[in-house]
């Protein structure tokens, strides 16, 4: 259960006795209690994140009317981690060995079904990390998932190579310090700023590996460095639009989920301290909490659907719109340039899916028609690839929310405004291997285009 925060700090007596004694005995206790639980009770940065133990289960909700209620329950005491993107019909849990017998056992009460996932998360991120070593420094292919300055070092690469169609900028800088690189390309590039604007992001959510990876793929498609089959078509377009790209929009958070938290999703700022509970010269007494959802941070129907009040959740929203220096970057550079943009485009993963506005109305837009339409004619160009089923569905469909940037675009009157959901479907989840990045690429490369011949 949440606690209720003190409000007189710790220096009051209580029944005779220094309160400042007692939260002494009691914080004692607590972390005995948080001990079994696999709370995580620190005043300093997280370390690195031992998965031993650790398995992912998929739950079915749909037939049991109490189990949603008590995996959000989970979920607000930090139990379980959620890793799909929210508590619909389903739900990917990640689940610690101290919870397993608890977890499983009151699943098995409520007469909620579950499937395991992987018996072995540890196995899965050490296999992930042999193959992250097997890269070669200053190398970038789609081969392997790579650090954020080896992304930024291949734009800039092949801005040299195509200086008439390519220009790298930076919309700021995050919280560390860390560039928001993005790359404009388009035929005669210094002279197509009057162009409309295809915009492209991702890796706003830092676990979403292959997003960020997804996106540098199209980057190179579109500058004939890949798909030399599809380049007929991405000359003209080219020569209409200007794109502008931004591949890596959490660079904070992919840093740390590289390093030392595998399933980290949020950024890196200090966010506060557990359940808001402190002591009076400002520590924190449950846990000192990092980051901030940057997909839950935009302004639109801020903080009131699939968030979190905890700021130690994956879902925390912040304390209000744009306190994070990559959505007030991101955020700033679209509202200047929204009349220009055409579409907005957002890759996240997992679940194979093409999501359409809004997230937290269930009423359809009056747009909703068009959306339909561009879904279709993605996930059908998805499927004819590689023969992947994405679907078409509303945001609102799958899990209410609010403050994404997809329907932050939308109300700021860009009618084409659409997240995908890439590979999997929940074996591999956050870890999909990097033999999948090429075939992730070019489905999704032709989805692209398949939107882009609908606006």
């Amino acid at each position: 259960r949440t606690p209720t925060p003190l409000s007189s700090g710790i220096n009051a007596e209580y029944g005779g006795q220094p309160l400042v004694t007692m939260f002494t005995v009691a914080l004692c206790v607590l972390s005995l209690v948080a001990s079994c639980h696999g709370y995580r009770l620190m005043e300093e940065e997280d370390g690195v994140v031992d998965y031993t133990g650790y398995k992912t289960i998929r739950v079915d909700l749909s037939g049991s009317a109490g189990a949603a209620a008590v995996v959000r329950e989970w979920v607000d005491e930090e139990r379980v981690d959620v890793l799909n993107e929210g508590i619909g019909d389903e739900a990917d849990l990640l689940v610690g060995p101290n919870e397993w017998d608890s977890v499983t056992g009151e699943l098995e009460s409520l007469d909620a079904s579950y499937e395991i996932l992987s018996e072995d998360v540890v196995g899965d991120v050490e296999t992930e990390r042999a193959q992250l070593l097997s890269a070669v420094p200053g190398v970038f292919d789609f081969n392997n998932y790579y650090a954020v300055k080896y992304m930024h070092s291949h734009l800039d690469a092949l801005v040299s190579r195509h200086p008439g169609k390519a220009e790298t900028f930076s919309l700021g800088q995050t919280y560390q310090g860390r560039d928001m690189k993005a790359i404009r390309i388009s035929n005669n590039v210094a002279s197509s700023g009057s162009k409309p604007i295809i915009w492209v992001d991702g890796g706003i959510h830092a676990r979403e590996w292959v997003s960020s990876a997804t996106v540098m793929y199209i980057v190179n498609s579109l500058l004939g460095e890949v798909e030399p089959s599809l380049q007929s078509k991405f000359q003209g377009l080219m020569n209409k639009y200007q794109f502008v790209i931004l591949p890596m929009s959490n660079p904070d958070g992919y840093e740390f989920s590289r390093t030392s938290n595998r399933f980290w999703r949020k950024t890196r700022r200090p966010s506060g301290c557990k359940y808001g509970y402190e002591t009076s010269d400002g520590r924190c007494i449950y846990g000192k909490c990092y980051g901030v959802d940057p997909n839950r941070n935009w302004d639109i129907d801020f903080g009131r659907q699939g968030v979190s009040k905890n700021p130690c959740s994956d879902v925390y929203p912040g304390k209000s719109a744009f306190t994070e220096k990559n959505t007030q970057a991101m955020s700033s550079w679209l509202a200047k340039h929204a009349s220009q943009i055409d579409l907005y485009l957002s890759f996240h993963s997992y679940s194979q899916l093409f999501l359409k506005p809004v997230g937290y109305d269930r009423n359809p837009p009056v747009d909703a028609a068009m959306h339909n339409a561009a879904g279709s004619a993605v996930v059908n160009a998805i499927y004819g690839t590689h023969g992947k089923v994405y679907k078409n569905i509303r945001s609102v469909e799958l899990y209410p929310t609010s403050g994404s940037s997809q329907d932050w675009m939308y109300s700021k009157g860009v009618k084409n405004a659409y997240t995908i959901e890439l590979r999997d479907t929940g074996r591999h989840g956050f870890q999909l291997p990097a033999s999948q990045i090429i075939p992730t690429g070019e489905e999704n490369v032709r989805g692209f285009l398949a939107l882009l011949e609908t606006l």
